[in-house]
Parts: structure tokens; sequence; C-alpha cells
């Protein structure tokens, strides 16, 4: 199962459904217990709690690798984000996603979370093909698909987010 998937400053902890359901019911010492980091403060916010209860939901032995993970930094083990599939691989392809919170953010961390998810699907299951669907208000993010080789294959409309650019990446 490879957990946690490691880079040079962070490990990708898999949220298991204890921790889930802690952070969902606010019972953040419980979760931090789980999960070995300190949550932030300003987390779980509504979107992070939606989120987490539709990954939830997904959860099965099959599905847990692939679903969401915390990004803990290795030296303090700070929360700084979160990172995932959006499911298992369909067709051989899976769409990844991701959140570096606010007082992160800049500082490569999302770069280096998706490049060690990647290269785990790749090594460790075989995937060659990714997808990332991204905001066209999100600059940070576009700019970091675009940096990884992602090349835009489309525009997809999402119930909760709006309008969406579609990325996709082949590697070999």
């Amino acid at each position: 199962m490879n957990d946690p998937i490691t880079s040079g400053r962070l490990q990708l902890r898999l949220m298991s459904a204890e921790f889930i359901d802690a952070v969902i019911a606010l019972k953040r010492e419980e979760a931090a217990r789980i999960i070995g980091a300190e949550l932030p403060p300003e987390w779980p916010d509504d979107d992070a709690r939606w989120l987490l209860g539709f990954r939830r939901k997904q959860m099965d032995a099959a599905s847990v690798p692939w679903l969401v993970r915390a990004m803990i930094r290795t030296e303090d083990h700070a929360f700084l984000g979160h990172i995932g599939f959006h499911g298992p691989p369909e067709s051989g392809m899976a769409e990844v996603g991701y959140t570096v919170f606010e007082p992160h953010r800049r500082k490569g961390y999302a770069e280096e979370a998706v490049r060690a998810l990647l290269t785990w699907a790749q090594d460790e299951h075989g995937i060659t093909r990714f997808r990332a669907s991204v905001s066209p208000t999100n600059d940070p993010s576009l700019f970091l698909v675009k940096k990884l080789g992602f090349l835009e294959t489309g525009v997809q409309w999402d119930e909760r987010d709006g309008e969406e650019l579609v990325f996709e990446l082949a590697v070999h």
C-alpha cells in the first residue's frame, strides 16, 4: 500500500476512515493523534469536510490508497494540505487533486507532492496517464500543471466548482 509516500520534504500519509470520521466530527485532537500531525487552526473548513465526507463514502479496500492523503512536512510534522486521486484509475487514467493551505503556498510543496504521487502510481501500479481539472482562475495551479507537462484537452462543468479546464499527462 506504500503508506506513507515520501519525497524530499514531505510524507503523503493516507487519511484513514478513522481519521476522516474524527475530522468530520470536529474531534481535532483525536484526528491529530491518528494522522501524527497538528491540524491547522483553519482546517477543516466546510469545503474540506464536504470533500472528506465524499471520499469517506468511496472508501473500500481497493480504493483507499488512491484517495486522499495528508501532506505532512517531514522536518516538523506540519500538516500542509492534502492530495490524492479522485478514485482508483479508470481506463488506465487517474485524476489528481491537491490543496496546499494558505501559509504554505508558493514554496514548491504542491509540485513536490504531485510528482511523488504520480511517481507512486506509475512505479507501483503502472499508471501512465493522468488528468487534472483546474479552475480557469487558479493561476498557481494552472502554472503547476503546465510546468509538469500536462496538456489542456478540454473544458468541463463541475457541479460544485463550476467551469474547469481539463489537462492530461502521459508518462513513459
